[in-house]
């Protein structure tokens, strides 16, 4: 063949090739199901505040598209959909937040299938961010822990999102190991609530309510928790011990299974020299392994399990540990479990 009779016989071929693969990308393009918005993005504020969208698609093909089933993941709910969308029509998903609800960033999706052939899923995206009306900041919890004698403080802050200005009327608790002190940050808008530990009383942890009375609509009281931690000068951590269920077959089948029920407990003396303990147990089936720390304020015991020396049934019983500590001589640490 002549080189000018190739040179347009390949043209010709090249012409025809790239308008066959524009008329399929046209094709793939108005076929089927086309979302109008793929992503919702939102700023909700307020907890129960009711949320709805929908969500429109438009049918681009040639026959009458029919859904299936919409799938939408928590906390999001389904409200309902346009079963059937005509050739050229829009078509829509109706959907709520639902509850319960998370503060912070909140996502899912909503998935729509079609009965038709061919025809893809639509899947479509929810992106937002859920704010209390009355917000709580690092959180709504006082974590303290400290040494008889030894007061100690934490602040959180509370934050007003609302539009009309927010004041807190007064605060409540029962409480006789703390008190708390509410300061005025920014009228209307922002406070900072600090309690103070007085480290007195019982000894142990102890968690307790707080809860602020405000003047808003939505929000009339904000409950806070006080989780407080008083620790003698001799104390163990954990307190206490808890195998859960132990099966003896489990063990027997699976050896490696004894060494992940191996514990530590911790016993400090606070400002401790040269502290001293011994321990024992009337529970044959644990081995206790005492060590001393360098600093010699301190003892770590590992705790492990004899699988050979278990028997079912249900167990109460403790560790002891006697010290040098005149005042604190003998500390118990209540062991418990079930064995099958």
């Amino acid at each position: 063949m002549p080189i000018k009779e190739s040179a347009v016989f390949i043209g010709v071929v090249l012409n025809l090739t790239l308008t066959a693969a524009v008329c399929l990308v046209r094709a793939e393009t108005v076929s089927g199901a086309n979302a109008e918005e793929a992503v919702w993005r939102f700023e909700l504020i307020g907890m129960q505040e009711p949320l709805e969208h929908a969500f429109y698609f438009e049918n681009r093909g040639h026959e009458l598209l029919q859904l299936t089933n919409v799938t939408v993941t928590a906390p999001f709910q389904f409200i309902k959909a346009t079963a059937r969308v005509a050739p050229g029509e829009k078509g829509r998903v109706m959907i709520r937040l639902g509850e319960p609800r998370e503060k912070g960033d909140c996502a899912g999706h909503v998935e729509v299938a079609f009965k038709n052939p061919g025809v893809s899923n639509l899947v479509f995206q929810c992106i937002g961010k859920i704010i209390p009306n009355i917000e709580c900041l690092p959180m709504a919890a006082f974590f303290l822990a400290t040494q008889r004698g030894q007061p100690k403080q934490a602040s959180i802050q509370i934050i007003n999102h609302e539009q009309e200005p927010m004041e807190i009327l007064r605060v409540e608790h029962a409480s006789s190991r703390f008190t708390t002190e509410l300061q005025t940050v920014e009228p209307g808008q922002r406070y900072t609530l600090t309690l103070t530990l007085k480290a007195e009383g019982q000894p142990g942890k102890l968690t307790e309510r707080i809860t602020l009375v405000t003047s808003s609509k939505k929000q009339p009281s904000v409950k806070i928790q006080a989780n407080t931690l008083i620790k003698e000068r001799v104390y163990t951590f954990p307190d206490t011990l808890d195998f859960g269920l132990i099966r003896i077959q489990d063990l027997k089948s699976q050896e490696q299974l004894a060494t992940l029920l191996t514990q530590t407990v911790m016993v400090y003396q606070d400002g401790g020299k040269d502290f001293r303990i011994t321990v024992g147990t009337d529970l044959p089936f644990l081995k206790l392994s005492p060590e001393a720390s360098k600093l010699n304020d301190r003892y770590e015991i590992k705790v492990e399990v004899i699988p050979e020396k278990l028997q079912p049934g249900r167990i109460d019983s403790s560790i002891a540990i006697e010290t040098n500590d005149p005042e604190f001589s003998r500390l118990e640490i209540p062991v418990k479990t079930v064995v099958e």
